[in-house]
């Protein structure tokens, strides 16, 4: 059991922390509307606010900045490739706002700042060429701004109780499962030799009896004295 407890103790204070950090974006309506124009000309207008609103290009966003190739950009800089992009989360009963929320976690907190700076920089790329492709003109586009800039990473151990209560309730169980065993063995073993021991004196009598029942009998060609021998 002292083992368990050592081993335990090690591994809870051999874990490393890691560090979390989040910024947010949002996105900035076009800068020019034209409300009358010409007739015979086209209005200008974005068709993708149009389609769904900036919530639906703020989904947009969240999901390319997952995409392999935006994740290549970001590690090839020097950031990290298992951060998080995902809609800002808002309670069940509101309507979802036009904002994306990027999250990372390592165990070096400059590693962390500097992905979610990349990404930040990614996030415009990706703005525009997503309008770009849609045919949006430039004076009808949205633009990111940064609502929450990446926040100091904050130190964390969300697996270090977790674990080191799982090795202890093991080593426990795996104790008191060795120590059972063992009982077992050691009760058979020390009745088995308690049955031994019961049974010698008895074999010593069995062999000491027969011994004298040996010396009794007479052999079948001895002739009783006093008897006529045969000629």
């Amino acid at each position: 059991m002292l083992i368990v407890v050592a081993y335990t103790h090690h591994v809870y204070t051999s874990v490393k922390p890691v560090y979390y950090s989040q910024a947010v974006i949002g996105l900035t309506p076009p800068n020019t509307k034209v409300v009358n124009a010409a007739q015979g000309v086209a209005l200008p207008r974005n068709g993708l606010l149009d389609v769904g609103g900036a919530t639906f290009i703020a989904n947009m966003t969240a999901v390319s900045l997952r995409e392999s190739s935006v994740v290549d950009q970001v590690v090839s800089a020097g950031g990290l490739p298992d951060y998080n992009s995902k809609m800002f989360p808002v309670p069940a009963t509101m309507g979802q706002l036009p904002l994306v929320m990027i999250e990372a976690t390592n165990a070096d907190p400059a590693k962390v700042t500097k992905t979610l700076d990349l990404v930040l920089t990614q996030a415009e790329v990706i703005l525009q060429g997503l309008q770009e492709h849609a045919q949006v003109p430039a004076d009808q586009m949205v633009t990111p701004f940064v609502v929450s800039p990446p926040s100091n990473p904050e130190p964390g151990m969300p697996s270090r109780t977790r674990s080191t209560a799982a090795i202890f309730l093991a080593g426990t169980g795996l104790t008191v499962l060795f120590t059972v065993i063992m009982d077992i063995l050691l009760t058979r073993f020390s009745a088995r030799r308690t049955r031994k021991s019961g049974l010698a004196p008895e074999e010593q009598t069995l062999a000491a009896h027969s011994d004298e029942q040996g010396h009794v009998l007479e052999p079948a060609g001895t002739v009783p004295d006093g008897a006529p021998q045969s000629t």
